[in-house]
């Protein structure tokens, strides 16, 4: 006589394959995760270095700037151009003009 008796680990089989896949889905999640947190990351560096030039190179720009407007060059182009200074300058508001006008 035979006797069949049913696969008793069949359950269990199955429940070890469906916890193996969820961890390797969880591992490969955490990977990527993390590989995007460490470019993220070189990427922000990068962004501070470009951030820290730009900073010298406005520095820099402020300092031509101010050094074209100084006084002293400005006199030298004033004479470049032909241009006397008035000593007794005689200023006349906006508002005092157009009230003469009407």
């Amino acid at each position: 006589m035979t006797i069949i008796k049913p696969n008793k680990y069949k359950d269990t089989t199955r429940l070890l394959i469906i916890f193996g896949i969820i961890t390797v889905v969880s591992i490969l999640g955490f990977v990527f995760i993390y590989l995007q947190t460490v470019t993220a990351n070189h990427d922000i560096k990068k962004a501070k270095a470009q951030l820290e030039e730009l900073k010298v190179d406005n520095a820099e720009l402020k300092n031509k700037y101010y050094g074209l407007i100084d006084a002293g060059n400005l006199e030298k182009l004033a004479e470049e151009r032909g241009l006397v200074k008035d000593r007794n300058p005689q200023w006349s508001i906006a508002a005092e003009s157009i009230a003469v006008q009407r």
